[in-house]
């Protein structure tokens, strides 16, 4: 069994910093065996950013692994976004920005799906390359048969279930099709700040097409299950989603996603904290009924 951290879009430069010290207190005091994080550890790219990402990594006990994100390229210096767009990634958080992981039971493969531009208004939208898919095959292919096979990227391989038109990463479809078809359960991404976990399902026309699945926790079984990861420490959420992370486990060839949520004190499951806030419902619900009755009474 291996136990897998999912953090992404970490952006120092913005953070809150009780749910920066709650991660590391989390992730160091029950240690995973890797901590996979996909992309987006700065805000701006700014050196003072970057120095913030590397002390947090530095203080993790577990290994790790991780992928670059579009915040990761400087918005300010064009120069250096289009000549060395990665240089600061590569010289503070890793040399590589696509690493691979294997050990006696998985292996990880990264992709780097941040572009410094695009041939669109919106360049904060990634693509993978039919150089990477067939790098990512190769790698799948030549990895021992017995190991489950992960893929890491820091944009969407498929959309939300609340958004079936969302954006995602440019040749998705292709992606998880060869992805899946060589072998790899399960991909993990970030990028839009939500938690959520899908099945691709590939057609007849060989297009992945999206089967949701309920979160917190599903089976992979022989499909490859899409998981994305909240933000783990930004100030910057989407709607009313708290900061998140998910948890793995990988056992017997499947995996269990199990999204972990930031209370503003504490971490706990996404299940735990659904049923404290359908018990906060039921009291308040007596509550008001009780002063209705006594309302009633009164009058």
């Amino acid at each position: 069994m291996k136990r897998l951290a999912h953090i992404s879009d970490l952006h120092f430069g913005r953070t809150d910093p009780a749910a920066v010290e709650g991660l590391l207190s989390e992730l160091n005091g029950t240690p995973p065996d890797l901590v996979i994080i996909s992309g987006d550890f700065t805000m701006r790219a700014r050196h003072s950013e970057w120095e913030q990402a590397r002390a947090f990594l530095s203080r993790l006990t577990s290994p790790w692994i991780a992928v670059p994100g579009n915040h990761d390229i400087t918005a300010y210096y064009r120069i250096e976004r289009f000549i060395h767009p990665f240089r600061l990634y590569k010289r503070y958080i890793s040399p590589d920005p696509e690493p691979m992981w294997k050990d006696d039971e998985i292996a990880v493969v990264c992709l780097n799906t941040a572009r410094p531009w695009a041939l669109k208004t919106d360049w904060s939208q990634g693509r993978i390359s039919l150089g990477q898919i067939a790098r990512a095959k190769k790698l799948l292919d030549a990895f021992p048969s017995n190991l489950f096979r992960i893929i890491v990227g820091h944009h969407p391989f498929l959309p939300p279930p609340w958004d079936p038109e969302g954006k995602v990463v440019g040749r998705a479809d292709l992606a998880l099709e060869t992805f899946q078809r060589h072998g790899a359960r399960l991909a993990l991404a970030g990028h839009l700040h939500r938690c959520y976990s899908r099945f691709a399902k590939p057609s007849a026309l060989g297009k992945a097409e999206a089967e949701r699945i309920d979160v917190p926790a599903e089976e992979t079984g022989q499909r490859i299950l899409v998981a994305q990861a909240g933000s783990a420490t930004s100030t910057r959420l989407r709607g009313t989603d708290p900061n998140a992370y998910n948890g793995i486990i990988v056992e017997n060839g499947r995996a269990t996603v199990e999204v972990r949520l930031w209370t503003g004190t504490e971490w706990r499951s996404a299940e735990t904290s659904l049923e404290k806030a359908k018990e906060a419902a039921r009291e308040r619900d007596w509550l008001l009924q009780m002063a209705g009755e006594t309302d009633s009474s009164g009058t």
